[in-house]
């Protein structure tokens, strides 16, 4: 069974819209924060390393997302993420949302690991898949 990253954000005033629910493009803040904290936190690789120290970067190459519920100010949502698709340079996390059992929102979102001197996708390294693979819902993972 695949490990799945659970990071708890509170909707705030600034995430939502006159009409008081999250506006759209708040979750996308969201998600990416919930990706910023998985680096960090499950994979032990925060951003400020990564993208200074080891010159990589892993850029949003794709997003889908179906929002199933809204979300209003004071509410606490779990984000929940798991690898769905692991690539040779490339991984595509689910991402959900979700409130008391209720789900509000879920996401395909992919990733590129990308060296930034170049712009070019480089491959995971072996210790990087590796701890992805612990994510990895499907087992779908190429080479």
């Amino acid at each position: 069974m695949a490990r799945r990253y659970t990071k708890t954000f509170r909707i705030r005033h600034g995430h939502t819209d006159p009409a008081g629910i999250v506006f759209y493009p708040r979750h996308y803040e969201l998600i990416s924060a919930t990706i910023e904290d998985f680096f960090r936190e499950a994979l032990g690789m925060p951003f400020g390393d990564l993208h200074v120290r080891q010159r990589l970067g892993v850029p949003t190459v794709h997003i889908e997302t179906s929002f199933l519920a809204p979300s209003y100010c004071d509410e606490e949502l779990e984000f929940s993420l798991v690898v769905i698709k692991l690539g040779r340079t490339s991984a595509t996390f689910g991402i959900d949302a979700s409130k008391d059992g209720g789900q509000r929102l879920a996401s395909k979102h992919v990733i590129a690991n990308v060296a930034l001197d170049e712009m070019r996708p480089r491959p995971f390294s072996a210790s990087v898949r590796e701890r992805l693979a612990e994510y990895l819902e499907t087992g779908e993972a190429t080479a």
